[in-house]
């Protein structure tokens, strides 16, 4: 059977747009058939899955408004199953393929992908495809998340692209084979019919558009709809100055123990291209925070659209202008077989961070992106995956789903979303108490808003959720605990704002009380046993000294800031509900004043210059200016501060900053260090860095042809 490969006639605009916003709307369908009939809470409740439409070669036409890390990597799945199956097994029309390896494009092994070809007349116009995150693929623990494995191989069943369906008939041993390898195969079960239903649902959608505009017109709007991604965005490439930028944290955890180990990206702009260069990366962990290719493209996609593509209908066109490269064998690159059962709460989740952060410096040099960019939302997740018998005696497994509901980023016009969860799961929710204890053998003692959890800045960081809960009618429960970042604060800030909140863990037996600075891993609770945490904060945009007193006198009224952290971070003074102003004003003088004494490593020559035309804003203060001799680094106060071909961080004043300087939830390393960087003239603050001992300075920005 053939395969669309030349582009047919053009199509009238109305008809284009009629047939694009059906296409939107089976994808639309497609999800909501698979959550209704999905037997994960993942899927159902927390919308860890997605669905798609795609081109015969396997590029995205339209995708589901749920995991966008699912979405990127679908293209690299339906690519392995072109490449593993076309000489083998054959692809024809009723047939149905299954994956979850990620060496195959899948993200890690509980991500379970279904895809069928869409033939129409013998020729096959394109697939269909929907992943969910399953609770049990087997492993060497309950929930096929594995603390303790050093290789894929003892992380679960893993299935190479698999025809599960052929000829429009199940193959029953492939399927009795899978649902033998989990210990929850009811709930699979169900989770494998979801996929198949969603996908028959999108298949036959678009055999019925078909039907009615030919195929010519269908498949025409499908390769316009990523022509046209592909020219916008690259029309918006053109209107951003070129340069690099860089960004750059750590995990604080291997998987095994605690550890330090580097994630850094330059992203180099040019022209009409982007590169997401992920070179200066450590090598790949021994446990399972890594990721592989299909992590780290689906980790930039999720990251670019949001910020680069918001207007932009998002498909496989707008990666067309995005290269992405790491040598294989390092963390975000992994090389076979490297663990990565936790790569999407780990690595594939430093990519979105990274890359986020290096593009939001990017577009901050531009007066409309600017709007668009933002600090680190929920830069790390703590996944609970708990297991054993619940109070009705049934076994039972499943995920905590309040651990998706960490602090979105503060952007230049807002503070930062409360409880937005991680950015790539457009429409994540989280269970509330009751549904959490309806199914679970737990009875919660609170859940409250995590007060000093969003990053200090001019706008703040949103907050994460804190809970506390104990076992309820059962005596045992096995747990899966696992999330680096609980002593490096991942959600990092931008422009002089402080980091979120790390993860705070802590668990109580009898009258004592273990508190975690590393990832947990697997643990086992008993009767009586209490579960206290809280999640990743978002990340603060700007100088604290520069928040609205009044704006962080409404956040103490709201539980989000407490008044020692309004006094310490932003230097407000609240009494008996007021703003004290004349405190307040003096305090931050004298935090200005000390921040102008910071040392200085060189100097540009104590000069000012009058801003006027022609200055690029880089940040909230930063500026690119012209000295009429050559470009040079200032400050908005006028006060220079290095030639644009150096690192402006070495000739700004700086100063080591404690974890209580950046926030009262916030844990750091032994091994890293915080520095804050502030303009010598007027001391405000331009940028906080944290970075391991033995790291230079990060040089975040360079621009070209400015």
């Amino acid at each position: 059977m053939s395969t669309i490969t030349e582009r047919p006639a053009t199509v009238d605009v109305i008809t284009y747009e009629v047939v694009r916003n059906r296409l939107t709307a089976i994808v639309a369908q497609q999800s909501a058939v698979l959550k209704n009939v999905s037997g994960s809470p993942l899927v159902t409740e927390a919308n860890d899955c997605n669905t798609g439409v795609y081109l015969s070669t396997g590029e995205v036409v339209a995708m589901g408004p749920h995991n966008l890390f699912h979405s990127g990597s679908m293209e690299t799945v339906v690519n392995h199953i072109i490449a593993d199956c076309t000489d083998t097994m054959g692809i024809n029309d009723g047939d149905a393929f299954i994956t979850n390896d990620p060496y195959k494009g899948a993200l890690h092994m509980p991500d379970v992908t279904m895809i069928e070809p869409v033939f129409h007349d013998g020729v096959r116009i394109g697939w269909v495809g929907t992943c969910a995150h399953v609770l049990d693929i087997g492993g060497m623990t309950p929930s096929s998340w594995s603390p303790a494995a050093r290789e894929i191989y003892q992380e679960g069943l893993i299935l190479p692209p698999t025809k599960i369906i052929e000829g429009g008939k199940t193959r029953h041993d492939v399927w009795n084979l899978i649902l033998a390898a989990s210990r929850l195969p009811a709930n699979l079960g169900l989770d494998l019919k979801a996929m198949i239903a969603a996908n028959n649902h999108a298949k036959h959608g678009m055999l019925r558009l078909v039907e009615r505009y030919g195929t010519d017109t269908v498949t025409t709007v499908m390769t316009t709809m990523l022509d046209r991604s592909e020219s916008q965005v690259r029309e918006r490439l053109l209107t951003i100055p070129d340069g690099i930028t860089r960004a750059r944290t750590y995990f604080d955890h291997n998987g095994h123990e605690a550890t330090l180990a580097r994630v850094e990206v330059e992203l180099r702009k040019d022209g009409d291209r982007l590169v997401f260069d992920y070179a200066n990366t450590a090598e790949q962990l021994p446990g399972f925070f890594n990721c592989t290719m299909s992590g780290l493209r689906g980790g930039v996609f999720s990251s670019i659209l949001p910020v680069l593509a918001h207007d932009i209908p998002w498909n496989s066109g707008v990666m067309r202008a995005i290269e992405v490269t790491a040598p294989e064998g390092t963390i975000v690159n992994a090389r076979h077989p490297a663990p990565c059962g936790a790569a999407t709460t780990g690595a594939t989740s430093v990519v979105q961070s990274t890359a986020g952060a290096a593009l939001s410096t990017l577009v901050s040099a531009h007066d409309e992106l600017r709007s668009e960019a933002r600090a680190v939302t929920t830069g790390g997740l703590m996944i609970f995956h708990i297991a054993g018998r619940n109070q009705y005696g049934e076994p039972y497994g499943g995920a905590m789903t309040e651990v998706l509901a960490g602090g979105a980023g503060a952007t230049v016009n807002h503070n930062g979303v409360d409880y937005r969860g991680p950015n790539e799961i457009l429409t994540g929710q989280f269970n509330n108490v009751e549904g959490e204890e309806s199914v679970f053998p737990l009875l919660y003692l609170y859940r409250s808003a995590n007060t000093d959890g969003g990053g200090a800045g001019r706008n703040h960081g949103g907050v994460s959720v804190s809970s506390s809960f104990t076992l309820h009618d059962t005596d045992v429960l096995h747990g899966v605990m696992a999330g680096h970042s609980m002593s490096m604060p991942n959600s990092l800030g931008i422009h002089g704002g402080m980091p979120g909140s790390t993860h705070q863990v802590a668990i109580i037996r009898g009258g004592d009380r273990t508190d975690y600075t590393g990832s947990p891993g697997e643990i086992h609770l008993a009767a009586g046993d209490v579960v206290d945490w809280s999640f990743h904060g978002g990340g603060g945009w700007g100088d604290p000294l520069d928040a609205d007193p009044a704006m962080v006198l409404g956040d103490i009224t709201a539980g989000r800031v407490s008044p020692e952290s309004a006094a310490q971070l932003y230097k407000v003074v609240a009494v008996d509900g007021t703003v004290a102003a004349e405190e307040t004003a003096a305090l931050r003088g004298r935090e200005r004043a000390r921040r102008r004494l910071w040392a200085q490593d060189n100097t540009f020559g104590a000069r000012h210059l009058e801003l006027g035309d022609g200055v690029r804003r880089l940040g909230d203060h930063l500026v690119l200016a012209h000295d009429g001799v050559s470009p040079v680094y200032a400050c908005d106060c006028g006060n220079v501060l290095a030639p644009a071909s150096e690192n402006w961080k070495a000739y700004a004043g700086h100063s080591r900053l404690s974890a209580d300087e950046l926030g009262p939830k916030v844990r750091l390393h032994p091994g890293l260090r915080a520095d804050g960087y502030a303009c010598p003239g007027c001391g405000t603050m331009l940028a906080v860095e944290v970075r391991a001992d033995a790291d230079e300075p990060l040089r975040d920005i360079e621009l070209t042809g400015c």
